[in-house]
């Protein structure tokens, strides 16, 4: 077999742009799986009881101290008078109890607190009753969403890992080979003395575009990137990398906006769909600047 025909071919940017793009696509199939299957609290005002449709799963009852419920509000303490009893009756008989961390929630007319929390092997209907002698208040039972954002955050976290180092390695490799595969060609003129230059200035641009990808889980290395570009702006002017560094610079702040953008609608949850946008967008120029940067094309052209 001769030495070009092992030369790595485009295709492997196209496979590393794949394990990228599957690292972050699994991310987000992640976080809308999250959102999809959130199930709100149901109130119920207590003392009283409830019957309610509950999934398998660790449950919380809250103590929703400052509320709406059924067109009135209600505002009591955070913590429970002494004597009240809290009991959850399933088929099967009675669920077992524990106190609750502690944990609180505030939205947009509710503050909670949570008093107690049971584990649900089977999903079904179940009732949560509420006794003791105070003023009527509102409770609500929903799953702990704790652990399910956690879970979440780590998986996608992990997931995000695994497809930009396997993409970013496949993708350093190919580049490599190939640069050596053209030092190692032979020439018709010796060696210019800008060639050295503008390999150097080649590996820098290089270096950007990995270093935007990565912002994707490391955000700050995207400053990093940016910082480069201006720093070292004037060494590339009149040159094709001029080009690969108007657009690396355009990346950051159109991505900058985006994520701008993103961060101040997360609270009505569009955000959250707004920043894994932005996220793909940002990967699909780098690694469009990558591919146009190994077959030594400007951008724009």
């Amino acid at each position: 077999m001769s030495g070009s025909a092992r030369v790595p071919g485009s295709g492997w940017y196209v496979l590393a742009g794949a394990l990228v793009l599957g690292g972050v696509l699994a991310a987000a199939g992640m976080a809308a799986r999250l959102v999809a299957n959130w199930e709100e609290s149901t109130q119920f005002l207590v003392p009283g009881r409830a019957v309610l449709d509950l999934g398998a799963g660790n449950h919380v009852v809250w103590n929703d101290h400052v509320t709406v419920f059924e067109g009135r509000s209600y505002q009591s303490s955070r913590t429970l008078p002494d004597g009240v009893r809290v009991t959850v009756t399933g088929a099967g008989g009675g669920i077992a109890l524990r106190s609750a961390s502690g944990a609180t929630y505030k939205g947009s007319n509710t503050e909670r607190v949570a008093v107690m929390q049971f584990d649900i092997a089977q999903p079904g209907r179940y009732e949560v009753a509420v006794q003791g002698d105070f003023q009527p208040r509102v409770f609500s039972v929903g799953p702990d969403h704790v652990s399910a954002v956690l879970w979440t955050v780590f998986g996608a976290i992990a997931v995000l890992f695994l497809g930009m180092g396997a993409g970013i390695g496949v993708a350093a490799w190919a580049f490599i080979r190939r640069e050596q595969a053209r030092e190692a060609a032979p020439r018709a003129a010796p060696a210019a003395a800008g060639d050295a230059r503008d390999a150097s200035l080649r590996q820098l641009t290089l270096i950007v575009y990995v270093l935007q990808i990565a912002s994707i889980i490391l955000g700050v290395t995207l400053v990093a990137a940016v910082l480069i570009n201006y720093l070292k702006r004037r060494d590339v002017e009149g040159t094709w990398l001029e080009s690969h560094f108007r657009w690396q610079i355009r990346t950051f702040w159109w991505s900058l906006l985006w994520l701008g953008v993103g961060l101040a609608l997360v609270v009505v949850i569009v955000g959250v769909f707004v920043l894994m946008a932005a996220a793909m967008w940002l990967l699909y120029r780098a690694i469009k600047g990558w591919l146009e940067l190994e077959e030594r094309r400007p951008m724009y052209s």
